[in-house]
């Protein structure tokens, strides 16, 4: 729960849009990165080939992060990033719905992900600006603008709030209600919960012959293979509490837990089969054997 004597929602609209879209690419030109220079105006276009296949990854805005990475990395001797401002910014930018510049190809809610989850971080750059983190911190969580919040903490609790959110975007529930379900009490608890929830929402009569993940557990999986089925060495296990790497049997059991909740009730034996066999697939099992022994474990 987050406390300040500021009201977030007042203060952004004292400031012109246009005022914060110079903001936000000057302090990009200022440490001489690419996207300052213009260099994302067709980084995120997909091609119609591409929009046309349907890949289990093109909907996770985790890949979008990705693509844009090198454009956001600062010049030497430039001073770095001014990620207190840069934030701050593209923060109201979003509560309003707005593009961060005319023109671009990379939505603002992707490009504070990604500034979001590089602050902080070594970068061998020499910074010359200090990171408020806890005050960026508090202004992220003021504007429940949760996906920046969870790339801004990382580890552990980001992944918990990253998948909270995701879990919130499609079932309406509080944070509270939602961190519950992914690593509070046991799972034939939480299946009653979601049980109870999906007894209140409408759900659709339309069946589909084939089952095919959401968006949203597209994104499950991203997270999945990332962090639980890449695993290559036993310290990955061993990750501190407070580190930002997040364990791998941690990070399974949570996403895990969000696919459940997001799977309505009359899909649960297609949904378990699809998983099933994409696990199957990414584990290489064959008659019960994988060369990923670390990730099967």
């Amino acid at each position: 729960e987050v406390h300040s004597s500021v009201d977030f929602n007042n203060v952004q609209y004292d400031l012109p849009s246009e005022w914060l879209k110079e903001i936000v690419t000057g302090a990009f030109c200022n440490a001489g990165c690419d996207i300052g220079l213009g260099f994302d105006s067709s980084v995120l276009r997909k091609s119609e080939a591409f929009e046309s296949t349907r890949d289990e990854y093109n909907s996770c805005y985790r890949q979008d992060m990705l693509r844009i990475e090198n454009l956001l990395n600062p010049q030497k001797n430039s001073g770095g990033l001014d990620y207190d401002l840069l934030i701050a910014a593209l923060l109201i930018l979003v509560q309003r719905d707005e593009k961060w510049r005319d023109g671009t190809s990379i939505p603002t809610q992707i490009l504070l992900n990604a500034v979001c989850d590089k602050a902080g971080r070594k970068t061998g750059i020499d910074q010359k600006f200090i990171f408020d983190g806890a005050t960026m911190m508090r202004l992220c969580a003021l504007s429940e603008n949760y996906q920046a919040t969870a790339f801004l903490i990382g580890g552990k609790n980001g992944i918990i709030l990253e998948c909270a959110d995701i879990i919130i975007s499609n079932l309406g529930l509080s944070m509270n209600e939602a961190e519950l379900l992914l690593f509070a009490g046991s799972v034939n608890e939480m299946k009653d919960f979601v049980t109870r929830i999906y007894r209140k929402v409408q759900i659709e009569k339309k069946q589909f012959a084939e089952f095919f993940p959401s968006e949203s557990q597209q994104h499950l999986l991203w997270l999945l293979e990332h962090y639980s089925m890449n695993v290559r060495k036993y310290g990955e296990f061993n990750a501190a509490i407070n580190s930002m790497r997040v364990n791998p049997v941690f990070a399974g059991r949570v996403c895990f837990r969000a696919w459940i909740c997001l799977t309505k009730p009359s899909n649960k034996e297609s949904s378990a089969k699809w998983l099933e066999k994409w696990l199957g697939n990414k584990l290489g099992l064959n008659n019960g054997v994988s060369s990923k022994r670390l990730a099967c474990a």
